[in-house]
């Protein structure tokens, strides 16, 4: 806790160079410091004027003390503020002398020691916790995407997946955000966090809908399937009807004949390493009406689909899986 002495004056515009010269006024004022530091309890002296060039100036003189007493002892006293106000008299608007005392709420050294420890922080805070904060982000980011563009590369567009498509929406995402801060100089930390936040959220919300759709879709087509290895060469065995999922994402056929009004074995190979496939055939292209499904595994693997005899005509077959991956099963 400080207290304060404040003493205001005016000068009259006219008498103000007579203030300012050397020896002058003001010069009193500033030199009566030295007289100050050797007070018990003074802290600090300032002396301001306001910068009108018209009509009255306005002077103001504080000074800071310790406590109470020490600013009472300073005031009975003399040299004083006042007293030097007082014998410079005939430059002072008559009656604008003023004296205050009051009790400071925050001290000079309460604010000086605040802006160390503000200073402290901020050297700790960059060369610790800002490059921290940076990796954190950048793994989060980078595993993040990682889960994203996995799941997208099984989804397909024609001859387009569904990871370049998000690459392509990235890289503009990244190129516009890069120019909006490079055109905003003045940009706050908070729009910079707020841009930050919306990112992160965005690639966990990714992240989660990737890891949801990989681990809900075998168990929503389906058992798991009895896989077991290719015959040899990748060919099933004996004659009976076959069809590859073969990579990337594709039946190595897209037309499949069989006879009509029998029942029918179809041996099916994931070839596709690494990657889930199913072969299910059904009524038509919705989809809404299944005729026989196999089970789904993971290359490499190999099953069996029993399709009920069937009359003549035209059905459809798709992994369930992937449901871009489709055919057309003739029954003939």
């Amino acid at each position: 806790m400080e207290y304060v002495q404040l003493v205001l004056a005016q000068i009259p515009g006219d008498k103000l160079d007579e203030a300012l010269r050397p020896g002058g006024l003001l010069a009193k004022l500033d030199d009566h410091r030295n007289y100050l530091v050797h007070q018990p309890g003074f802290h600090d002296l300032r002396v301001v004027r306001s910068i009108n060039r018209e009509g009255n100036v306005q002077l103001v003189v504080e000074t800071r003390w310790e406590d109470d007493q020490s600013l009472i002892d300073y005031e009975t006293g003399e040299p004083t503020v006042v007293s030097i106000l007082n014998e410079h008299r005939d430059l002072l608007v008559p009656g604008s002398l003023q004296v205050l005392d009051m009790e400071a709420l925050r001290s000079e050294g309460w604010w000086q020691q605040f802006e160390a420890e503000q200073a402290v922080r901020q050297r700790l805070a960059f060369p610790i916790f800002l490059p921290v904060g940076i990796f954190l982000f950048s793994v989060l980011v980078i595993y993040g995407l990682s889960r994203i563009y996995l799941e997208l590369a099984e989804w397909h567009w024609g001859d387009v997946n569904g990871a370049t498509v998000l690459a392509l929406v990235v890289a503009t995402i990244i190129l516009g955000t890069g120019t909006f801060v490079a055109l905003n100089r003045n940009i706050k930390a908070w729009q910079i966090g707020g841009l930050a936040a919306f990112f992160l959220l965005a690639i966990l919300a990714g992240s989660i809908w990737a890891a949801v759709h990989e681990g809900g879709g075998a168990a929503e087509a389906g058992p798991p399937a009895e896989a077991g290895p290719p015959a040899e060469g990748g060919a099933p065995a004996g004659g009976a009807p076959a069809i590859r999922a073969v990579p990337s994402l594709r039946f190595d056929k897209d037309r499949l004949t069989v006879p009509a009004n029998q029942q029918v074995t179809i041996t099916f190979v994931n070839e596709d390493t690494g990657i889930p496939h199913n072969f299910a055939v059904y009524r038509t292209q919705a989809a809404s009406e299944v005729i026989a499904q196999g089970a789904i595994c993971t290359a490499p693997c190999q099953n069996t689909v029993t399709v009920p005899p069937l009359s003549a005509g035209r059905y459809f077959f798709r992994c369930d899986v992937h449901p871009q991956m489709t055919g057309t099963l003739v029954v003939q």
